[in-house]
């Protein structure tokens, strides 16, 4: 199994206390990579924070695993469910029109999402970008004004 894989959920790791005090050589990119892994952060996101690409961070990670330095972290991803989208939907439909749900489509396509798989942290950025896409600037505030406010009470 490959530590990343298009199919896979995002993975996230964290740093191990080691029992032993065995001598551990590690080279400046396992170096770096160690400094960045938290657990609140998938891989993707440390591989845009450190400028590591994806061929190495893999290696960098299999390196570290093998060393027992880190350990992967289960994470349940709760995603944005129907009730949400559709309301998205609605509000955005009295700012654009019928283009409402052509534009979260699109919106969504261009984060690199889908759908039936929108990450509930990822609210906020996927409202803002839409939000930029409404024409009038009026539209575009009573537009983000009332997702916050359905944010708040699905406390998003």
């Amino acid at each position: 199994m490959g530590i990343i894989s298009s199919g896979q959920p995002k993975m996230f790791f964290r740093k191990v206390a080691l029992k032993d005090s065995n001598e551990i050589r590690l080279n400046a990119d396992m170096i770096r990579l160690l400094m960045a892994i938290d657990e609140s952060k998938d891989v993707l996101q440390i591989s845009k924070e450190i400028g590591m690409d994806i061929s190495l961070l893999k290696q960098m990670l299999s390196k570290l695993l093998k060393l027992k330095l880190i350990e992967p972290v289960e994470k349940s991803i709760r995603f944005l469910n129907k009730n949400f989208l559709e309301s998205l939907r609605l509000n955005l439909s009295e700012a654009v029109g019928p283009m409402a749900q052509i534009l979260i489509e699109d919106t969504v396509a261009d984060m690199g999402l889908k759908m039936s798989e929108i990450p509930d942290h990822q609210a906020a950025e996927l409202i803002s970008n839409i939000a930029q896409e409404v024409p009038e600037e009026n539209n575009q505030i009573e537009f983000k004004k009332t997702m916050i406010e359905i944010m708040r009470k699905n406390r998003l």
